[in-house]
């Protein structure tokens, strides 16, 4: 097998710094091999990580393995980042408490693996969005408003079968789309933040498993038949357990007054039932509040 990274060696070198941001290792240091006279990224083979281990332990050589593996080495500074950043956002929040606008904190742990980005840019088509300073994963604040909308569109529903736009312009605002004329625009009166975990994350291997890829991929099948052989596709996800911080602001366009309870219950809904991140229809990306 003839495996190589191709970027230089002092690059290598560099990535392969213990204290190197994992948002910069990731999409550069993928293993590739020629195979079939085709350039494929390397999926490794298991191998015993001691042969003296009656346990006979395993350790993962493919190319995802080996960035989960590095994970763990970029994340053993990371703590004190987040630390700092949680402190800027702290005093970031009493200042606008002090401006007279309503403050929502949500401290929350996930319940399910997360995984945010997935099939995002990435050599491996299984990417993760990371911060680019810290290099762990994070919610993007414009996903957190898409799935409050939701969230907030199923407990107004009432039955409906679709919630009109003009019901979630008081907390999202009004787009392009929805109103042609310039006067009829205005903002939400809720202002999301990026989400970031407030302990050191741990990702591990998952798998997902189509079983009818030659359907999806449009290989002339009409109908997906039962006769095709699964092919296991790996990703990197976030394991369970893992601890967030969600704030939320809210800046009243007049002299409204701030409905709390439906606020929260919007965050409820969106935490236990509607999911952040990749894979939420099978129960992904789900979060419990943390008193």
């Amino acid at each position: 097998m003839n495996e190589f990274i191709p970027i230089s060696i002092e690059h290598q070198n560099m990535l392969n710094n213990p204290n190197c941001n994992f948002s910069l290792y990731s999409p550069r240091m993928v293993v590739w091999e020629w195979k079939g006279g085709k350039l494929e990224i390397y999926k490794g083979e298991e191998k015993n990580k001691d042969k003296d281990d009656n346990k006979k332990k395993k350790k993962d050589e493919s190319a995802l393995g080996r960035l989960r593996d590095q994970s763990e080495k970029s994340y053993h500074q990371v703590k004190k980042f987040l630390d700092k950043k949680r402190e800027v956002m702290k005093q970031y929040m009493e200042s606008t408490e002090r401006s007279g606008c309503k403050v929502f904190k949500f401290h929350v742990k996930s319940t399910s693996p997360f995984i945010s980005g997935l099939g995002s840019g990435h050599p491996t088509e299984t990417g993760m969005i990371l911060d680019r300073n810290i290099g762990v994963p994070y919610i993007p604040a414009s996903s957190i408003k898409g799935v409050m909308r939701f969230a907030h569109a199923l407990n107004i529903a009432n039955g409906r079968t679709e919630v009109p736009d003009s019901e979630l312009e008081k907390y999202f605002g009004t787009t392009d789309e929805q109103k042609k004329e310039q006067k009829d625009k205005h903002r939400g009166q809720l202002m999301f933040f990026d989400a970031y975990p407030t302990t050191t994350p741990k990702l591990k291997m998952d798998i997902m498993n189509p079983h009818y890829g030659s359907y999806y991929q449009g290989g002339g099948k009409i109908q997906p038949v039962e006769t095709e052989t699964p092919v296991p596709i790996k990703f990197i996800s976030v394991e369970e357990g893992l601890e967030f911080d969600f704030y939320c602001i809210f800046e009243p366009l007049q002299d409204e007054a701030c409905n709390e309870s439906e606020i929260k219950e919007m965050f409820r809904t969106a935490f236990e039932k509607v999911g952040f991140g990749g894979k939420t229809a099978i129960g992904y990306g789900r979060f419990k509040e943390v008193i």
